[in-house]
């Protein structure tokens, strides 16, 4: 079988989208000459921008993500740190209160959403009794999406057997999520469950007939790793809410990576902030009031320089009272 880093045409399209620093076809000729990997592959924010653009569909994230696997970092290490001593990504503020139970649907947080920003685990839920759906939730570890993203696949792959040991013994069918690198590990690493984002489970309950508008002024970022590494289709669904919600006003390039994924706001700081300052100016261009945002990443990363709040959150506070 043909390696994917020998697949590659050297059409430096990879190149031109790339919204970080990195070389992508040095990259893959490192790894085509078995080279020891290049720091490089550190700057990568897994955008998936150059896998898109890739006209021969050469999985270059991929590439970069099993690279990695030979680093150790500061920022690495605390991600490994973290996991290793608490079971998620982030050091926990105060205990996950939950209480499983047998049930075919269950809502899967994340790390970031369950200690950093809860709000918007009680936005979700709010909103699935609003549906009349019943949920579950389970005792959360990390799903392994930042262990993915720097290449320890193995450990990657055990805490995520976690969970889907706890979704089996409650009968769970269905995988409701709100953290885009947590609904694109659980498509990828895993076909035992249906898994959805939010906005997939919006659209088809027909959650628009619920909203009402009101006078603030919107504009909406994609996250990568929902947009480009599960479906585009959700975009539309968050701007068809949007518009029912508010004044929206798109961005000139509302794909443009915020600069945050990959591990490279943990990694490097700067970096991810260098990265942010053209997502920043196209915001600050259209004035909006907040920035809707669908990935807990991206509002931590944007929240630095403009109001953000994740779109959850937004529809639970527009809901229409029920009788």
């Amino acid at each position: 079988m043909t390696a994917l880093s020998e697949e590659c045409i050297k059409c430096g399209i990879c190149e031109m989208v790339c919204p970080s620093t990195l070389s992508a076809l040095r990259l893959i000729d490192v790894k085509r000459s078995r080279e020891p990997p290049l720091p490089e592959a550190l700057d990568c924010t897994t955008c998936n921008a150059c896998v898109a653009a890739c006209p021969v569909g050469v999985h270059i994230t991929k590439s970069i993500e099993k690279m990695r696997g030979h680093f150790e970092t500061p920022g690495y290490g605390e991600t490994l740190r973290n996991i290793s001593t608490y079971g998620a990504s982030v050091v926990p503020e105060g205990r996950l209160k939950v209480r499983p139970k047998p049930c075919k649907t269950a809502y899967f947080a994340g790390c970031l959403t369950n200690y950093r920003l809860w709000p918007i685990a009680s936005a979700m839920e709010k909103t699935l009794d609003y549906m009349g759906i019943e949920f579950t939730r389970i005792d959360e570890c990390c799903c392994g999406s930042p262990l993915n993203r720097i290449g320890r696949f193995d450990l990657a792959k055990a805490m995520l057997e976690k969970n889907l040991d706890q979704f089996r013994k409650l009968g769970v069918e269905t995988i409701v999520t709100s953290c885009p690198g947590c609904t694109s590990t659980l498509l990828e690493y895993q076909d035992e469950f249906e898994v959805c984002h939010y906005l997939d489970l919006y659209d088809a309950y027909d959650i628009y007939g619920a909203l009402h508008k009101e006078p603030y002024r919107a504009t909406l970022h994609y996250p990568c790793h929902l947009y480009r590494n599960v479906s585009p289709y959700t975009m539309k669904v968050a701007e068809t809410i949007l518009k029912k919600m508010c004044d929206y006003v798109p961005l000139a390039d509302p794909g443009l990576c915020c600069g945050a994924g990959g591990g490279v706001r943990r990694n490097d700081i700067g970096l991810a902030r260098s990265l942010k300052k053209r997502k920043i100016e196209d915001i600050m261009a259209v004035s909006p009031d907040v920035v809707a945002v669908v990935c807990p990443q991206c509002r931590v990363q944007l929240s630095e320089d403009v109001p953000a709040e994740d779109l959850s959150i937004l529809l639970a506070k527009n809901l229409k009272p029920t009788l």
